[in-house]
């Protein structure tokens, strides 16, 4: 295995010398097509400069004399050029590497070697003279286009650099890189040291990274988020054991007593005492059906009968059945409901919803206090409200309130009963139905809950 910091580092050097190589190979193909086209261009122009040269000269008298000829000569050296001159009937009477011949005029002293090199590429034109042709120029170029001293210095210079910002850049790679991937891994490192204190349950170990990368600092807020939550179920689950305990401590301590007292004849046996031992079984056994509630309506295999539902029918059914129970607190019950309202739903657990808000409703609003249960169709939403002038909820326990084991206060909670586990059944049947619940409350003032469905026609 290869750190981060020591692959970055590599592939950074790698990308750089691939970088530099093409770079090179490309200028120099660039220079040498672009150089070569020039020195060709300057060919064809010291070319036409010779040939008019000829021209000229055969114009005045036919001829070329020795001094035209010495120049010709000269010519070719600067030009770097092979010049050969053959009369009309393809005789070569001069060639300007071997010197010229004597007399004046051409025609005299033919040579009779080969005049043309391997090494050269040639081009002929022909001289006129009074609109006859009197001889035959070939001007010879080197096969190979790059041969003066000068040309081949310039290139080899420009080489010369290249190899040096091969080097420079190289040089600047290493470092670079190497600057960059520590400044990339270490956000990269603390991340993952924040993980592992996580993974230890030091929640309050992980620290907010700070990053100019844009990735990794929603990665970091993502952790940082995570734990905080983590911590918060931390905190529930603890929560829920010493709520648990308590629940099932209290009602065995008495039951146990109790027994102990029919067991040992001190008390009698009277119906009043076993309704109070009946009493704490049902407020145990209710603890554990909520318990395996709440495990159903949490797990994937949760089944729903769904089918076209009449939420009023429904919901007013439940209202109807809360009747007596909310008379003997003298809390004033009012619904507000509107007509056709349809939803696709399973209507059991539709009933179970509403039957937990109004029982919460009903433990957390006084005597003389009022209820409120709205139904109402905006657009191809039924929303269903719950409304009461109970207590109310902190505000920092809002976003709390549907959370498991959650109770905002524990002596209030110990009086009205329940472990905290009835709103989260709620959230779990509501989010099974595509729906949304939310909440606003007000300390001292009550409660409202809010749940949105889907319509159907």
């Amino acid at each position: 295995m290869i750190s981060l910091s020591k692959r970055i580092t590599k592939n950074s050097i790698v990308i750089s010398l691939i970088t530099v190589i093409v770079i090179i190979i490309i200028s120099n193909i660039g220079i040498h097509y672009y150089f070569v086209d020039y020195v060709m261009k300057q060919n064809k122009l010291n070319d036409k400069e010779i040939i008019t040269y000829v021209n000229n000269s055969i114009e005045n008298d036919g001829v070329l004399d020795s001094r035209e000829l010495m120049y010709l000569k000269q010519q070719a050296h600067f030009k770097d050029v092979e010049l050969v001159l053959l009369n009309k009937d393809r005789e070569v009477i001069f060639i300007s590497s071997m010197g010229m011949g004597k007399g004046k005029g051409m025609g005299v002293n033919i040579i009779h070697e080969n005049p043309y090199k391997e090494d050269y590429t040639y081009i002929e034109e022909s001289i006129s003279y009074k609109k006859q042709v009197v001889a035959y120029l070939n001007i010879g170029h080197y096969k190979n286009i790059i041969t003066a001293k000068e040309d081949n210095d310039f290139i080899y210079t420009i080489n010369i650099l290249y190899a040096i910002s091969f080097i420079i850049a190289v040089l600047l790679a290493i470092i670079l890189s190497s600057y960059l991937s520590k400044r990339l891994t270490k956000p990269i490192i603390e991340i993952n040291n924040s993980t592992h204190n996580i993974s230890k349950g030091n929640y309050k170990q992980v620290k907010l990274i700070k990053t100019d990368t844009k990735e990794l600092s929603e990665l970091a807020n993502s952790i940082k988020e995570l734990a905080r939550q983590l911590s918060e179920q931390e905190e529930l689950r603890k929560r829920l054991s010493n709520d648990i305990s308590h629940e099932l401590r209290s009602p065995l301590a008495v039951l146990r007593s109790q027994i102990e007292a029919l067991m040992d004849g001190v008390l009698e046996p009277s119906p009043e005492r076993l309704a109070k031992l009946n009493d704490e079984i049902v407020r145990m056994t209710k603890l554990i059906n909520d318990l395996n509630e709440l495990s159903v309506v949490e797990s994937e295999y949760l089944r729903l009968n769904m089918a076209k539902v009449d939420i009023k029918e429904e919901l007013s059914a439940v209202i109807d059945s809360f009747i007596p129970l909310m008379e003997s607190k003298n809390i004033k019950m009012e619904k507000k409901l509107d007509s056709h309202v349809f939803i696709q739903g399973d209507k059991d657990r539709l009933k179970q919803i509403f039957v937990n808000l109004l029982t919460n409703a009903y433990k957390y609003t006084n005597e003389g206090g009022e209820i409120i249960i709205s139904l109402r169709k905006k657009d191809d939403k039924a929303i269903i409200s719950f409304k009461d002038s109970g207590i109310g909820i902190k505000e920092e326990d809002l976003s709390y309130i549907f959370q498991r084991f959650y109770r905002g206060d524990e002596s209030r909670s110990r009086k009205t009963g329940g472990a905290g586990i009835g709103l989260s059944i709620v959230k779990e049947l509501v989010k099974a139905h595509n729906g949304i619940i939310t909440v606003d409350s007000e300390l001292g003032k009550g409660s409202v809950f809010n749940i949105v469905f889907e319509t159907m026609k």
